[in-house]
């Protein structure tokens, strides 16, 4: 069975990932960023389900409330805030999905590195 996440789009209030070796986010936005899985697992009705994103000192995990799903599409898109950004300080962070469905059998993608982009100005706009 092969699980593991196929790709990251960043999406924001303008598009800055589109050429090659772009950031994915920028710290202090409020990027949308959805995680697209090479997988046959469904990902409907899931018991749980940690997307953790993390850097040498953060550790950012949102869960299956904070997410959307498509399994459909094998996506999941999840939402960070300003202050959620701010406290990533690397160029880059990882981010992985772990998840136990309903049989409760349990599972985990990859780890996919996230380029993060720094800011001039420290601080929520």
């Amino acid at each position: 069975m092969t699980l593991g996440i196929a790709s990251v789009t960043a999406r924001s209030a303008f598009s800055y990932n589109l050429v090659k070796g772009g950031k994915s986010m920028y710290r202090g936005t409020t990027p949308t960023l959805t995680l697209k899985l090479k997988t046959t697992v469904s990902l409907e009705n899931l018991a749980k389900l940690w997307v953790t994103f993390k850097d040498a000192t953060v550790e950012i995990t949102k869960t299956l409330e904070d997410v959307t799903i498509d399994d459909a599409e094998k996506t999941i898109t999840v939402h960070l805030s300003q202050e959620e950004t701010l406290q990533l300080h690397g160029s880059i962070c990882q981010v992985q999905v772990r998840f136990r469905n309903q049989q409760d059998l349990a599972y985990a993608t990859n780890i996919c590195d996230v380029d993060v982009g720094r800011i001039l100005k420290e601080g929520v706009i």
